[in-house]
């Protein structure tokens, strides 16, 4: 498993005002250390701004490698778990799937989907965060830096070139770097460490 402190780290610095627009990259999943035998409550409580308060009162959905969880001490399991987590979603569909829903029963599944005994071991978690949770904890978690695939930042920047064309600077393991040698390496490595930030910190 490739330690995170040794990947490349690459900086942007944007605009305050387009700081909010990179959240959306978060739905393609971030990487974050964590252990098997972890909880997903005390993963998300090491989180900026994942509150007990803010926990319990605005995640409201939350799929561990696809399936429906309501109890928080759920553990994360061996292996690649993948974590996505959102705000209240509209409809029977959000209802269904709601934390502690009367509908819960609703669910082709609802047995615990990982499996007790197992041996603890470090893990890297694929969090993804969705609508008002991937805007309101998603900018702090890009400025402290987090692990992506470079496929995802890849395809995200392609798809948003007016963005990426307002990119005031970008820093390559301490080093400014174009957007065309920033590609190129893009399409050469697998994961990066990405920092968002602004002129003013």
């Amino acid at each position: 498993m490739q330690d995170h402190s040794s990947l490349p780290k690459l900086t942007f610095t944007v605009n305050s005002q387009d700081l909010p627009f990179y959240t959306t990259l978060l739905q393609s999943g971030v990487e974050i250390k964590g252990s098997s035998s972890e909880t997903m409550g005390h993963f998300l409580g090491r989180l900026p701004g994942f509150t007990v308060d803010y926990i319990s009162d605005t995640v409201q959905t939350l799929f561990l490698n696809g399936t429906a969880v309501d109890d928080l001490t759920t553990e994360l399991g061996p292996g690649a778990p993948v974590l996505a987590i959102s705000a209240a979603m509209p409809g029977l569909a959000g209802a269904i799937f709601r934390r502690n829903s009367f509908h819960a029963a609703l669910r082709t599944s609802t047995e615990n989907v990982i499996a007790s005994g197992k041996k603890t071991e470090p893990v890297f978690v694929t969090l993804k965060l969705f609508n008002s949770i991937a805007l309101e904890r998603g900018i702090e978690l890009l400025y402290i830096g987090v692990c992506v695939k470079t496929l995802n930042l890849n395809n995200f920047l392609a798809k948003r070139t007016g963005l990426f064309n307002k990119v005031l600077q970008m820093e390559l393991s301490n080093g400014l770097i174009d957007r065309e040698d920033l590609l190129t390496f893009l399409a050469e490595n697998q994961k990066i460490k990405l920092k968002i930030t602004t002129p003013y910190g």
